[in-house]
């Protein structure tokens, strides 16, 4: 049976302007081939068995010919896969998806295209220029940069007596022939310009001139490829409407474990950092011994995937939540409380730490039944060895991913919010990796976290409170004094 193809348009490079179809296809893709201007956080939406094949092209240098990326896309649905062809921007925009689309139907293989924002649009907005303005501009034209021939040259002398905003793709090696043109067949040398480098990532630098300067200063600042080329009255709005570059963790990476609620991931995106997963754990379901443990005071969750194995093992046994009516339900974490809400369970109460729970708690004689993985039982084990009255029910244990050492070296910060994550992510890294730990600004989310680290005379830094709040505010005062030197 003929798999399928989906063309699909990645944006710009903010991994959140993807449609919510195209992060459908992604996840459910058995193959996607992708382009090098993709953010590769996108790759992490993958599902585990997923083939990832890199067909990126760079500048003069096309490492896998574009007939080449075609056959390749027919092989694998003639295999019968569901397979994703991932490019940055929008597939028809200067994309080639066209080509592909043509190729595609001549050997009949079903496909479909998922458009992209086009970076012509969605570039400049996170520049903070308008491509279109009732008073600058009431129209708009994208052009190549480069075209197959001579003969294909661009029509100058039309181009330039046009009103509207240009935008080049793809030009930054014809900026001097560009700016030459324009002026040479009518364009005023005192138009406004801008060039913008990485449009919508970290790494996004703009610089503003005129045709006559621009060249010039472009030069100066080593400005390169990816960059988009605007042209007209427009540029003008950029000192009114750039917002994206004035965030307060513009230009910072922040490395952090791959979660489910994605609210410290959030967060540091919405305050201009880019963020980057450590690829997600893997999880070995344990079998359990045929009777359920004797009833306790307190059942004790320590994350979520404890409470969905510990409800699925009810119904296995052939119990429900009632076998234990006179417990008390104690969740670790807000996102343990979550699950057991979904299960129309509300727990006696929450903490935010386990720290927290042996802090507050004041029965200390109570009888405690504490429900999680191997390594957080573990910790408890060691915690409160030689107290009768606590027991233990293992659910699963996390296996950690090999964590690429180019997440540690381009990160500013990492961020590790429990012990558990700390210690999955020591286990995932390199020893290559750890030597270059200890330059980084790792924020930790408590003592027990601190001291994963600290134990291998890793540096921490800890927040003032457990709290998502408290450890981006840590995250702000250390930009402001890192800031603060800079100027003295």
């Amino acid at each position: 049976m003929t798999g399928k193809i989906t063309l699909i348009g990645a944006g710009p490079g903010d991994v959140e302007l993807l449609t919510v179809k195209a992060l459908r296809k992604i996840r459910e893709a058995d193959v996607v081939v992708y382009d090098r201007l993709i953010n590769p956080e996108l790759l992490h939406e993958c599902h585990e068995n997923c083939e990832k094949i890199d067909v990126g092209k760079q500048p003069n240098y096309h490492p896998v010919p574009q007939a080449k990326i075609e056959e390749l896309l027919v092989t694998k649905a003639q295999q019968g896969k569901q397979v994703v062809r991932l490019k940055s921007g929008d597939p028809y925009v200067f994309g080639r998806g066209g080509e592909e689309g043509t190729k595609l139907k001549k050997q009949h293989i079903p496909f479909e295209v998922i458009p992209g924002i086009t970076s012509a649009i969605g570039g400049l907005t996170y520049a903070g220029i308008p491509i279109t303005h009732r008073e600058y501009a009431s129209s708009f034209h994208v052009i190549t940069g480069h075209l197959k021939s001579e003969e294909q040259a661009l029509d100058w002398q039309t181009l330039a007596k046009l009103e509207g905003t240009l935008v080049f793709l793809m030009g930054m090696a014809e900026l001097a022939t560009i700016t030459d043109k324009l002026v040479h067949f009518g364009k005023k040398p005192t138009t406004p310009v801008a060039i913008i480098e990485w449009a919508s990532r970290k790494k996004q630098r703009t610089s503003v001139g005129t045709l006559a300067t621009i060249y010039e200063i472009a030069l100066a600042a080593q400005m390169e490829p990816p960059s988009l080329i605007v042209v007209g009255g427009v540029v003008a709005l950029r000192e009114q409407l750039n917002f994206f570059e004035e965030k307060p963790l513009f230009g910072k990476t922040i490395a952090l474990p791959d979660t489910q609620t994605k609210n410290m991931y959030h967060r540091l995106i919405d305050l201009g950092a880019e963020v980057i997963e450590f690829p997600p754990v893997s999880f070995n379901w344990l079998s359990k011994p045929d009777r359920l443990p004797n009833a306790a005071d307190n059942l004790v969750f320590m994350d979520p995937h404890s409470v969905e194995s510990f409800a699925a093992y009810l119904v296995k046994a052939k119990k429900d939540w009632r076998y234990f009516s006179q417990s008390h339900i104690l969740s670790i974490g807000p996102q343990t409380e979550s699950t057991l809400n979904k299960l129309g369970l509300l727990p006696d109460s929450t903490y935010r730490t386990l720290a927290d729970f042996w802090s507050i708690s004041k029965n200390q004689d109570a009888c405690n039944l504490y429900i999680g993985e191997t390594q957080g039982i573990q910790e408890i084990q060691q915690r409160v060895k030689g107290e009768k009255r606590q027991r233990f029910w293992v659910t699963h244990e996390e296996l950690a991913a090999k964590i690429p050492i180019s997440s540690i070296t381009t990160a500013d910060y990492i961020y590790l919010p429990s012990s558990k994550s700390a210690a999955l992510f020591l286990e995932g890294l390199t020893v290559e990796a750890q030597q270059v730990l200890k330059n980084k600004k790792i924020i930790v989310m408590g003592e027990l976290t601190g001291n994963r680290l600290t134990s291998r005379q890793i540096p921490v830094i800890q927040p003032a409170e457990p709290t998502y709040e408290s450890a981006i505010e840590t995250i702000l005062q250390e930009e402001l004094h890192e800031k603060s030197d800079h100027r003295c």
